[in-house]
């Protein structure tokens, strides 16, 4: 190591390792971690004992959604209402307005510590391609500090509106880099699933369900997502996001469904904002918690993995786009008190989410992609625990962002 590096992190604190580390960057690239390099590097870090993690990754996010509150805040708070409203507020949105509020976001997720998102964009008969030619552009206008995937996604079903797997098509053929849909919307969930896979083989993509979303009495979808996986030769390249069905599971069907899901290496994202939010209304006491149990399932060798999904709309009112608060509350819902948990936990919006969204090359150790952060805490614990604001996000081997937090007592 005798070139100049592009960037070295001294000091850094590791989960997994005793004491204090150095971090050797260069194109791009993790090159080396050791306690100290000679090598000297065009810029220097010092962590000073802080916790360098990698960056983290939203799997499951909908920009195109995103701060709706300020045009229609709730006025009953359900599921229902959200999803009626929210259509309507579909035909004023513009090209401008999507790009307006959907950066906003990218801004905050950056300055939290995100370096890759996927984000669900909406195609129907309604919106057409207003969303993909919005976010096309900020794709390509934030790759230097930020991986955007695009998720053409068929919110409002596809047999149930005529025209939608057309534009879907189109879509895909525009720039979209997967595809995926809401089944419980459709008439014919079952042909709605086909539909999707059709279309992920003919342009060779992955796929992203919103899947058993709803507490209700309806069959289960999973053992068609999962058939039909497995028959397409799909394996690792299946994404479901909500699955709170999956919690009111008793355990011997749980472990059936997570053998499944393993065998299919199907990820499985827990949306937990949202989730608590919508699920189980009915409840009039001994509330359940809605949210899908990841933490059994990786268990039970299911990637999991934890995503922001909505912020600030009917669907989420509430949110900034920060995953180590998401975390925070996960491990309050699921009861992660230990460290090995915690440590999890952050691995769930880190590697194991991007492994849910097809990037592989993330993490702590030479040869990965130099995606970080550095969080002002000294442990996992800490980090979930506090969710520390201060900050210094690096993409591919670049800081693109940090926040310093100041208090002033008077």
């Amino acid at each position: 190591m005798n070139n100049l590096l592009d960037l070295k992190i001294e000091g850094a604190t590791l989960i997994g390792r005793e004491g204090r580390w150095a971090i050797a960057i260069q194109n791009g690239l993790i090159t080396g971690i050791a306690p100290t390099f000679a090598t000297a590097a065009r810029q220097t870090l010092n962590a000073d004992g802080k916790l360098v993690i990698p960056g983290l990754v939203d799997p499951h996010l909908h920009l195109d959604k995103a701060l709706l509150l300020e045009a229609y805040p709730a006025k009953q708070g359900t599921f229902q209402e959200a999803l009626k409203e929210t259509f309507n507020l579909k035909r004023s949105f513009t090209i401008e307005d999507i790009q307006t509020r959907a950066s906003r976001v990218l801004d905050s997720e950056i300055a939290f510590g995100t370096t890759a998102i996927r984000s669900h964009v909406e195609v129907d008969p309604i919106l057409q391609l207003t969303s993909l030619n919005a976010l096309l552009p900020l794709k390509q206008a934030y790759a230097e500090r930020l991986t955007l995937q695009l998720a053409v996604f068929a919110q409002e079903g596809i047999t149930n509106q005529p025209g939608t797997e057309a534009l879907l098509r189109e879509a895909m053929s525009l720039g979209g880099d997967v595809i995926g849909s809401a089944p419980y919307t459709d008439s014919d969930p079952e042909k709605n699933i086909q539909i999707i896979f059709d279309i992920a083989q003919d342009f060779d993509c992955d796929v992203d369900f919103h899947l058993d979303f709803l507490d209700d009495d309806a069959p289960l979808l999973l053992p068609v997502v999962v058939r039909e996986t497995v028959r397409r030769g799909w394996q690792s390249r299946v994404c479901l996001g909500h699955m709170t069905r999956l919690a009111g599971l008793d355990p011997t069907e749980l472990k059936a469904m997570a053998a499944m899901l393993a065998d299919a290496d199907i990820s499985v994202l827990a949306l937990p904002a949202s989730d608590l939010y919508m699920m189980a209304r009915k409840d009039t006491h001994n509330v359940r918690r809605g949210i899908a149990p990841i933490q059994q399932l990786a268990d039970r060798g299911v990637n999991s993995a934890i995503a922001t999904n909505n912020i600030q709309n009917l669907f989420t009112p509430f949110g900034d786009g920060d995953l180590l608060k998401i975390c925070t509350l996960v491990a309050q819902i699921l009861q992660l008190g230990t460290t090995a948990s915690h440590e999890a936990c952050l691995a769930m919006v880190t590697t194991k989410a991007a492994q849910a969204i097809g990037i592989r090359n993330r993490g702590i150790e030479s040869g990965k992609a130099a995606d970080l952060v550095i969080l002002d805490a000294k442990s996992a614990s800490e980090a979930i625990g506090a969710a520390p604001p201060s900050r210094t996000t690096i993409k591919n081997g670049r800081i693109v962002s940090q926040t310093v937090l100041q208090r002033h007592f008077f």
